[in-house]
C-alpha cells in the first residue's frame, strides 16, 4: 500500500511538473528551421499540423506559416494570408510590426515573442506567421471548423416564442445573446479550463445590473476549476454548485438564448462552454425551474394557469405511486366502497405484493423512456408507444399485473412530461422509488414523512448563496407575482427581491391607456 501510494505520488509530480513545463514561456528562434524542430518535438507526427515555407515578395524573403489543416478557414488563409506574402513588397518584409499590419489582411492580429502562446492559439485555428530573422511571431485569427447550424430548441419546446437554439461553437452562442441584448454594459469575461482541452469558458453579465458579489463568486469557482478536460456544462455545474451531493440542481441549464436574456436582465449571471449547446444561470431558485417559456409569450390568464398545472404536475410525479400503494397497501377505509371493491377485483389473481407490481411497472416505463430516448427520431417515439402499450396490455391479459396500476404509472409518466426542467424531472423520477418502497411499509405516514424530508433538503439548499425555494421560504411576497402565477408585464416593474441586483427597477412609471386618452 505504502509503496503504491509513493508510486501515485511521484507520477502525479511527474504530470504537474510536465503541465508547468508547458506553461512556461518559450522563445521564438531567429532560425525557421529551429522554430520548425520545436514545433514539431510539440505536435508530434499529427498529420494535421501544416508546416509552409513560403519565399515571400520579390526578394524571395523566407517565412513560416504554420496552422492546424482542419481548424483554419481554408479561405483565410489562401486569400488573406499567402496571397498578401506573395505579392508583398520587399519593404514592407524587413519588419515583423509592419508585415502584421500592412500587408495580412485579418481582422484580428497578435504579435508575441512567447512560442507557447503561438502554440496555444494554433490549438483554436489560428495561423502562426514566423519571419526570418525576427525573434517575434504574429498570430492572425482564422478559425474556421466546420459549425452545426442554429436550429429549433429539442428539450425546451415552446408554442409561440423564439424558435433559435444554441450550438456547439462558443462564439455563435456569444452573437446570439449579443444581437438581442445591444447594451454597452453586457460583459463577456473569457477563461480557459482543462489542461488538455483547453476549453473556452465565458461569464457574461450586465454591469452596473448584476450584483459585483456574485459575478466575483462565479469568476472564483470558475477559475478554481482544475481538471485535464471539460467535456460539458454539466461538468462546470457539478464543480461550481453549493451542494455537490444533492439530486436537485441548483443550476438552470438551458438551450434557450431567449431565457438566458431574460436571466441576464434580471442580474443574473451566464457561463457559456465551449463545445456544448447548453449555457449555465447562476443563482437560480426552484419555481424558476418551473417556469416555461410559453408562460411569457401566451395571454397571462393562460400563463397563470400554466404555471398552477407545472405544480401539480411535479407534485403528481413525485407522489402518486406512493399515495396509491400507501392507499392500497395499509389505508382502505380511506376510499368509497366501490372504488375499494373494483381495485380490489383488478387485482384478484395477480400473483405479485403490490410493492413488487408497482416498481416493476415504474422500471419498465423508464425503460421504455430511455429506449424511446435513444433509438432514431423515426422510430423512437413510435416504440415507445407501441411498446408501453402491448406490454402493458399483454401484463394485464396474463395476470401479472392489474389495470389500476398501470393507469397510475401511465398517468405520473405523463405529468412528468409537462415538467419544463429536464432535470428536475430527472430528481422527482429518481426520489420516486424510495417514497413507494416507505409508503409500502409504512403507508401515509412512510408518505408523508419521506416527503418532509425531501422539503426540508431543499429548504437548506441554496444557489450561489439565494435561497433555493424563495420565494416560498423565505417568503417574499413581491416575488410571488411571477412564481405561483403570472402578472401581465407591465404588472413586474421590479426585479425579483431574491436576487442582488444594482438596478432593481426594470421600467419606469406606467400609466393606464384610458388615462391618457382622456388626457
Amino acid at each position: 500500500m505504502l509503496k503504491q501510494f509513493v508510486k501515485n505520488l511521484l507520477i502525479n509530480k511527474i504530470l504537474e511538473t510536465g503541465n508547468q513545463t508547458q506553461q512556461q514561456k518559450i522563445p521564438v528562434a531567429t532560425d525557421l528551421n529551429r522554430v520548425m524542430e520545436v514545433l514539431q518535438q510539440r505536435f508530434g507526427s499529427t498529420s494535421d499540423l501544416v508546416l509552409r515555407r513560403i519565399l515571400a515578395g520579390e526578394g524571395n524573403v523566407p517565412v513560416l506559416v504554420v496552422y492546424l489543416e482542419h481548424m483554419a478557414d481554408q479561405k483565410t488563409l489562401n486569400e488573406s494570408i499567402i496571397a498578401k506574402l506573395q505579392e508583398a513588397p520587399v519593404e514592407l518584409l524587413a519588419n515583423i510590426k509592419v508585415l502584421a499590419h500592412s500587408v495580412l489582411a485579418v481582422s484580428k492580429i497578435n504579435i508575441s515573442s512567447d512560442l507557447e502562446k503561438a502554440i496555444q492559439a494554433i490549438l483554436y485555428g489560428s495561423t502562426a506567421i514566423f519571419l526570418a530573422g525576427s525573434n517575434r511571431v504574429v498570430v492572425a485569427e482564422t478559425s474556421g471548423w466546420e459549425k452545426r447550424s442554429i436550429e429549433s430548441p429539442e428539450t425546451e419546446v415552446n408554442v409561440q416564442g423564439p424558435k433559435e437554439a444554441f450550438v456547439e461553437a462558443i462564439s455563435i452562442n456569444i452573437t446570439q445573446v449579443r444581437r438581442r441584448i445591444r447594451d454597452s454594459q453586457l460583459r463577456f469575461d473569457k477563461f480557459t479550463l482543462g489542461t488538455r482541452t483547453r476549453t473556452a469558458i465565458a461569464v457574461a453579465y450586465i454591469e452596473g445590473l448584476a450584483d459585483p458579489g456574485i459575478v466575483a463568486e462565479v469568476k472564483k469557482r470558475v477559475q478554481a476549476i482544475k481538471i485535464d478536460g471539460i467535456q460539458s456544462a454539466q461538468s462546470v455545474m457539478e464543480f461550481i454548485k453549493d451542494q455537490r451531493l444533492t439530486p436537485f440542481p441548483t443550476l438552470l441549464k438551458t438551450e434557450r438564448p431567449a431565457k438566458v436574456v431574460a436571466c441576464l436582465l434580471e442580474g443574473r449571471v451566464a457561463i457559456f462552454v465551449d463545445g456544448t449547446p447548453f449555457v449555465i444561470v447562476a443563482p437560480v431558485n426552484f419555481a424558476m425551474l418551473l417556469q416555461s417559456g410559453d408562460t411569457y409569450y401566451l395571454n397571462f390568464y393562460f400563463g397563470s394557469f400554466l404555471r398552477l398545472l407545472t405544480i401539480f404536475s411535479f407534485i403528481t410525479t413525485l407522489t402518486l405511486p406512493s399515495l396509491y400503494t400507501a392507499i392500497t397497501t395499509h389505508h382502505w377505509e380511506m376510499m368509497p366502497t366501490p372504488l375499494a371493491l373494483s381495485i380490489a377485483g383488478s387485482r384478484e389473481g395477480v400473483p405479485f405484493p403490490l410493492l413488487v407490481e408497482v416498481l416493476a411497472m415504474e422500471f419498465t416505463f423508464e425503460l421504455l423512456r430511455e429506449a424511446g430516448t435513444r433509438l432514431p427520431k423515426a422510430v423512437g417515439q413510435a416504440v415507445s408507444i407501441a411498446g408501453a402499450l402491448v406490454i402493458g396490455q399483454a401484463a394485464v391479459q396474463a395476470g401479472l399485473i392489474s389495470p389500476v396500476v398501470i393507469i397510475v404509472v401511465a398517468f405520473t409518466g405523463i405529468a412528468s412530461f409537462a415538467i419544463p426542467s429536464f432535470d428536475v424531472t430527472l430528481a422527482f423520477r429518481l426520489l420516486r422509488f424510495p417514497l413507494i418502497i416507505i409508503s409500502s411499509m409504512i403507508g401515509l405516514l412512510g408518505l408523508v414523512a419521506g416527503v418532509i424530508v425531501i422539503w426540508a433538503h431543499m429548504v437548506s439548499l441554496t444557489s450561489l448563496g439565494v435561497p433555493y425555494l424563495t420565494p416560498f421560504t423565505p417568503m417574499q411576497v413581491k416575488d410571488l407575482k411571477d412564481s405561483l402565477f403570472r402578472v401581465p408585464a407591465w404588472a413586474m416593474a421590479k426585479r425579483p427581491q431574491s436576487v442582488p441586483s444594482l438596478d432593481p427597477d426594470r421600467l419606469g412609471k406606467v400609466q393606464n391607456h384610458q388615462e391618457e386618452d382622456q388626457t
